[in-house]
């Protein structure tokens, strides 16, 4: 019997995230809504993080697919998002973080998470672990999807946000991911700010996600770190 079951077919700034969302007041809205494209470079990174912080939504490369960033400790950003991908409330989206220290302050870490996080990340991995505390449309059942994005550019948004963003597909819920900034849904621009336009979509198919929150591994999505691979990190270790 494998080590991992399931379906395989189918984020440093805050110290407690449940006070930190109570307590940080609602940004106020962008003044208009007509997205920007912008190339990379210090002043797009810039311009991403104030979008982000004044409530907006940011399209964004990782190392799989293009993303949809909002600020994670914004309820009504989040609830914006689900609305603009017209994706069900009761599928909450993961969150991309910067490293693994940050990682530990929203998703409790055992042993499986850490062996897997040790082998893939930074990298294409989404690890499903128990929540440390609920986050409102990103949290279910106590649990909280986690990435810690290996991509240059994603790498460097967060550090400047120095808050964890939305790791969500840039698509509108059921349609196919894309992996570069002219494949964006056109009704999908419309709820954006601003596009980060980079190609840098190193692996063009999305994170695999496994959930390991009750200490065993289930792989919920197989995507770009094949299942082999997972089990080959699991097994050796544990010498199965």
């Amino acid at each position: 019997m494998g080590l991992c079951s399931g379906d395989t077919g189918l984020s440093r700034g805050v110290t407690n995230p449940a006070s930190a969302l109570a307590a940080r007041a609602a940004p106020a809205a962008l003044s208009d809504h007509m997205v920007k494209i912008l190339k990379s470079g210090p002043s797009a990174l810039a311009e991403c993080a104030d979008a982000l912080a004044r409530g907006g939504i940011v399209a964004y490369p990782t190392e799989t697919v293009y993303g949809l960033g909002v600020d994670a400790m914004n309820g009504d950003a989040v609830k914006a998002l689900f609305a603009a991908k017209k994706r069900d409330e009761s599928k909450p989206s993961s969150i991309a973080v910067a490293d693994l220290d940050w990682a530990k302050k929203f998703a409790i870490f055992n042993e499986t998470a850490e062996l897997l996080a040790s082998a893939f990340l930074p990298g294409p991995l989404t690890l499903v672990a128990e929540a440390v505390a609920p986050l409102p449309l990103l949290s279910l059942n106590g649990k909280v999807g986690v990435r810690v994005p290996s991509n240059a550019f994603a790498q460097a948004l967060l550090r400047l946000f120095a808050n964890p963003i939305t790791a969500t597909s840039a698509n509108i819920s059921g349609a196919g991911s894309v992996t570069r900034a002219s494949d964006l849904d056109k009704s999908l621009l419309e709820s954006l700010d601003i596009v980060a336009d980079i190609p840098e979509c190193e692996y063009a198919q999305g994170s695999t996600v496994v959930d390991v929150s009750d200490g065993g591994c289930k792989i919920l999505r197989e995507g770009a770190i094949s299942a082999a691979r997972i089990e080959g990190v699991l097994g050796r270790t544990h010498n199965l």
